[in-house]
C-alpha cells in the first residue's frame, strides 16, 4: 500500500480497466574544465495521567520574561527522514492525540512554560487572559449553520471558545476548562444537523461555500475533540456522539468534493476539504477518509484514472520556477486567499506527519516551494517595495473560464503601501522545515515574526499557532544542501536546490564524473534565490552544491547528471521483437539504462510494421498502450518522435497522451483545432493550453514521421522531417504537468487512434532540424 515519504514520491501503478471520465483531454484535440561556461547566472493514543499543573497567570501579569534557553528537544530528523513507525496511510491505525498537537508536544510546551521560556510563556499568558478562554460562558448551538447569514458566527465563536478552553486544560491540568470545552462539543453534537450556504427558503444566491465551512470548521471541531478524548471526564458515549455528528454533517461534504476532482474552483476549496477529511478521519479513526485526504494532496490515483483538483500538490503549485520557487494557484488572485492555502496546507502536512506520513517532503518539498513563493510575495525588499515575482500565465479556474492571470496579485494596505498579508499561517512550515529538519526557508522565516506580531485570530485558521507549533531553533549540525535538481533548459543546465540552516553561501561544482574531481563554477549567497544556470560545453556533466559557513559539513548535496546538448532518454521500438509485451529502454538519472514494460490495454493487436516487422494496431475505440510513469518527469527541453500509420481518425483522438490527470497533460493529436496536426500542453483543464498546429492533418494510409521539439519556450512541430509549425510561447514543459498517466494511441477519455504506431522516442533536449530530418529518413 502506498505511503508517503521522500523516497516514495512517484508510484508507477498499472491502470485497471475502468470507466473513463469525459474530461478535458479534448484540449489536445482542439573535458572537466569546460564546466561553468560564460552563460552562467544565479538569482538570488489517550494519555490523561501526568498532566502537569501550571499556574494560571492573571490578565495583568505581562512583565518581561527571560529569553528562552535551549530546551531538550527530539533529535532533528534528516531532510529525507520520516517519522519512525509505520504510517497511518499503510496501517489504517492512528496515534492519539495525533492531529496538530501530540502528547509529546504538549509535554514539551508545558515544560517550556514552566521554565519561563519565550515565546511560549507569553503566548500562554495571552491565552489565559483571552475572553474566549474564560469559564463564564456557554455554547449557542444551532440546528443549521449557513455561511451567508449570521448563524455562522455562533459556530465560529463557539469553536474559538472550545479550542481555547481545551488548550487551557491541557496546559494547566485544571479540569474545569476541560468540562467547559466538553460542554460546547456536547451541545453542538446534540443540535447541529446541517451546514449550508443559505438557509432553507432563501432566494439568495448559493455560491456553495458551505463546502469551505464543512471542511474548515469540521477540521477545527475535530482538533478540539482530539484533545478532549484524553480527558477521562468526557464520557465515551459523548465522544462517540460528537464523532457521529462530524461524520454525518461535515465529512460527507468534504469526501464528496475531493472525490470529484474538480478544477473549476480554487486550490483553497480542495485544501479546506482535505484538512476537514484528514482531521475528521484521524479523530474518528476512519482510515478511508484519511487516505482520501492524503491521496488528494499527493494526486495518487492508486491505479485508477481519476482527476484531482487545484489543491493537489501538482496542481496547487502550478509552475516550478528556478530556485524551487512554486507558483501557487491562488497567487494571481489575492494574498488573503494565497495565504489561506498556506494555513490549510500547513495543517494538512503537520497532521499527516504526526501520523507517520510525510506529505511535507513529497515531490521534493513541493509545499515548501509554494510557501517560499507566497511568503516572498508578502515581503518587502530593502526599499520597502514588493519583490518582483516570477509568474507564468495561469487560468482563473472560476466560471466561465475566460480570464487569465498574468502576474501576482499584490494587495495594498489602507495606507496605500504594498505590504504583506498578516495571516499567521507560517508556524507549521517554519517549525517543520527549519527547526525540525534544518532546511533553510528564508522567506517563511521572515514572515514568522512579522505575522506573530500582528496575530488576531480568524475563523479560517487554528488559533494560537505560535503556542502550539513553535519549536526551539534548530541546533543540530548544519545539513548539506538537499533536493538538487538539474534540467536542460533553453540549451543550458538549470540547477536548483534547498539550502541549509546556518549557511552563508553555496559553492556550485561541476565535474565529468560522479566521483569527481569537481571544479567550482559559482558561489551563490544564502540570501539569494538558490539557483544557478550553467553553460558548459558539449558533454555529460555532474553537479553538486556545498554549503559554506560556520560548522558547514563540507559534504555536498546529492549529485545530478546532465548531458549537453541532450541524449536519448527512452526508446520503445514497438516492432514485436520482444513478444506481445511492448518494452523500452529507459535512461536512469545516473546514466545507466534499464528495460521497462508497457501494457497493452483494451484490444491492441499486432499487425504489419514499417520494415517487415510488427506494429501495434489500435482499434479506434478504446485500445492503447499504457506507458510507465516517470518518462517525462525530468524534462524541460525535450523531443518526442514517433512513426504513425493512420487508417483515419476523429478530431478528438490522440497519438500520445501524458499527464498527472485529464486536467494537466501534454499530447499529440492527428487532427485537432483548425483541422491540423497538433501538439498541446496544459496545466489547468486545457483553458491554459499552449499549442501549435500544422496546416494539415496527419496523412492517412501511409507511414509518416511525427516529431515535436521544445527548447526553452520555443516549440517546433515536424511532419516527415519538415517543420510545419512553431511557437515561442510554450512556457509549460513535461515536468511541470506530470506524467503518472501516459498512453500511446489514446488519451484520457476519447476514442483511440485508428492505426499503427512504431519507434516511440523521448530525447532529453531539443533535436535540431537536421537531426529530425535524419530520424524521418531512418528505417
Amino acid at each position: 500500500m502506498t505511503h508517503y515519504s521522500n523516497d516514495d514520491d512517484k508510484k508507477a501503478a498499472v491502470l485497471d480497466r475502468r470507466t473513463f471520465f469525459i474530461g478535458t483531454a479534448s484540449a489536445l484535440a482542439l573535458g572537466t574544465t569546460a564546466c561553468g561556461g560564460g552563460g552562467g547566472s544565479s538569482a538570488g493514543v489517550p494519555q490523561a495521567a501526568g498532566v502537569a499543573v501550571l499556574p494560571q497567570p492573571a490578565a495583568s501579569d505581562a512583565g518581561q520574561l527571560p529569553a528562552a534557553a535551549p530546551a531538550a528537544q527530539p533529535a532533528a530528523a534528516a531532510p529525507a527522514a520520516v517519522p519512525e513507525r509505520q504510517p497511518a496511510s499503510v496501517t489504517g491505525v492512528f496515534k492519539h492525540p495525533g492531529l496538530l498537537v501530540t502528547e509529546p508536544d504538549f509535554a514539551r510546551i508545558r515544560e517550556l512554560i514552566k521554565t519561563g521560556q519565550q515565546p511560549w510563556t507569553d503566548w500562554y499568558k495571552k491565552l489565559c487572559a483571552d475572553k474566549f478562554s474564560i469559564l463564564e460562558t456557554r455554547p449557542y448551538p444551532l440546528a443549521g449553520v449557513y455561511r451567508q447569514d449570521g448563524s455562522k458566527n455562533n459556530l465560529y465563536v463557539d469553536i474559538w471558545r472550545a479550542w481555547s478552553l481545551a488548550l487551557r486544560w491541557k496546559l494547566s491540568g485544571d479540569d474545569r476548562f476541560a468540562d467547559k470545552a466538553a460542554e460546547f462539543l456536547d451541545a453542538w453534537a446534540d443540535t447541529l444537523k446541517e451546514i449550508g450556504t443559505v438557509p432553507p427558503g432563501s432566494t439568495a444566491h448559493d455560491d456553495h461555500t458551505f463546502i469551505l465551512m464543512a471542511g474548515m470548521q469540521g477540521h477545527q471541531f475535530a482538533q478540539i475533540g482530539e484533545i478532549l478524548r484524553t480527558y477521562p471526564g468526557w464520557p465515551r458515549d459523548k465522544l462517540k456522539r460528537f464523532q457521529d455528528m462530524l461524520m454525518t454533517v461535515c465529512a460527507p461534504i468534504s469526501s464528496w468534493f475531493l472525490s470529484e476532482g474538480r478544477m473549476g474552483s480554487h486550490a483553497n476549496w480542495d485544501m479546506a476539504s482535505m484538512v476537514g477529511a484528514m482531521a475528521i478521519g484521524i479523530f474518528c479513526d476512519n482510515a478511508e477518509l484519511y487516505r482520501l485526504a492524503c491521496d488528494s494532496y499527493a494526486a495518487n490515483n492508486r491505479g485508477k484514472l481519476r482527476n484531482f483538483g487545484n489543491g493537489s500538490a501538482l496542481h496547487g503549485v502550478y509552475y516550478m520556477h528556478p530556485g524551487h520557487f512554486g507558483q501557487w494557484e491562488e497567487s494571481g488572485r489575492d494574498q488573503g486567499h494565497a495565504t489561506l492555502g498556506m494555513s490549510l496546507g500547513g495543517d494538512v502536512m503537520e497532521m499527516a506527519w504526526n501520523q507517520g506520513d510525510d506529505l511535507y517532503g513529497l515531490y521534493n518539498n513541493r509545499f515548501l516551494s509554494a510557501a517560499e513563493y507566497v511568503a516572498r510575495t508578502n515581503l518587502q525588499d530593502e526599499n520597502g517595495k514588493p519583490y518582483v515575482m516570477p509568474y507564468v500565465l495561469e487560468q482563473n479556474p472560476t466560471a466561465p473560464h475566460t480570464s487569465q492571470w498574468t502576474e501576482v496579485a499584490f494587495g495594498p494596505t489602507p495606507d496605500g503601501k504594498y505590504i504583506g498579508f498578516g495571516r499567521n499561517c507560517w508556524e507549521p512550515m517554519f517549525n517543520h522545515y527549519v527547526n525540525r529538519l534544518g532546511i533553510a526557508a528564508p522567506n517563511v522565516a521572515r514572515m514568522v515574526p512579522y505575522c506573530e506580531a500582528k496575530y488576531g485570530g480568524s475563523s479560517d485558521d487554528i488559533w494560537w499557532p505560535t503556542l502550539i507549533h513553535r519549536r526551539v531553533p534548530y541546533a543540530g549540525p548544519m545539513k548539506p544542501p538537499s533536493g538538487l535538481t538539474g534540467y536542460l533548459n533553453d540549451g543550458r543546465v538549470l540547477l536548483s536546490w534547498w539550502g541549509s540552516v546556518g549557511a552563508t553561501s553555496y559553492v556550485v561544482q561541476c565535474g565529468s564524473s560522479a566521483s569527481g574531481p569537481f571544479t567550482t563554477v559559482a558561489t551563490v549567497a544564502a540570501d539569494q534565490l538558490l539557483t544557478y544556470t550553467d553553460a558548459p560545453s558539449s558533454g555529460t556533466w555532474f553537479y553538486q552544491v556545498i554549503a559554506q559557513g560556520p560548522g558547514a559539513p563540507g559534504t555536498g548535496s546529492n549529485i545530478v547528471r546532465v548531458a549537453v546538448p541532450g541524449e536519448l532518454g527512452f526508446r520503445m521500438p514497438l516492432d514485436g521483437a520482444s513478444g506481445l509485451v511492448p518494452t523500452g529502454t529507459l535512461l536512469r538519472p545516473d546514466g545507466t539504462t534499464t528495460v521497462v514494460e508497457g501494457k497493452l490495454v483494451d484490444g491492441v493487436t499486432w499487425g504489419e510494421g514499417r520494415n517487415k516487422d510488427k506494429a501495434p494496431m489500435f482499434d479506434g475505440k478504446s485500445s492503447g498502450i499504457q506507458l510507465p510513469a516517470g518518462l517525462f518527469s525530468n524534462l524541460d527541453d525535450f523531443t518526442v518522435s514517433i512513426w504513425a500509420y493512420a487508417n483515419g481518425y476523429r478530431w478528438d483522438t490522440c497519438i500520445l497522451f501524458a499527464g498527472t490527470d485529464a486536467n494537466s497533460a501534454l499530447g499529440i493529436a492527428p487532427q485537432a483545432g483548425r483541422g491540423g496536426l497538433r501538439f498541446g500542453i496544459f496545466g489547468a483543464t486545457g483553458n491554459d493550453a499552449r499549442a501549435l498546429e500544422g496546416p494539415s492533418a496527419l496523412p492517412t494510409r501511409r507511414w509518416v514521421h511525427v516529431a515535436y521539439t521544445q527548447e526553452g519556450t520555443t516549440g517546433r512541430l515536424y511532419l516527415d522531417g519538415v517543420e510545419v509549425a512553431n511557437a515561442d510561447y510554450m512556457t509549460l514543459t513535461p515536468r511541470q504537468v506530470g506524467d503518472q498517466v501516459a498512453f500511446l494511441g489514446r488519451n484520457w477519455a476519447h476514442p483511440a487512434f485508428n492505426g499503427r504506431l512504431q519507434d516511440f522516442r523521448i530525447y532529453v533536449g531539443a533535436l535540431s532540424a537536421v537531426e529530425i530530418a535524419a530520424l524521418a529518413k531512418s528505417d
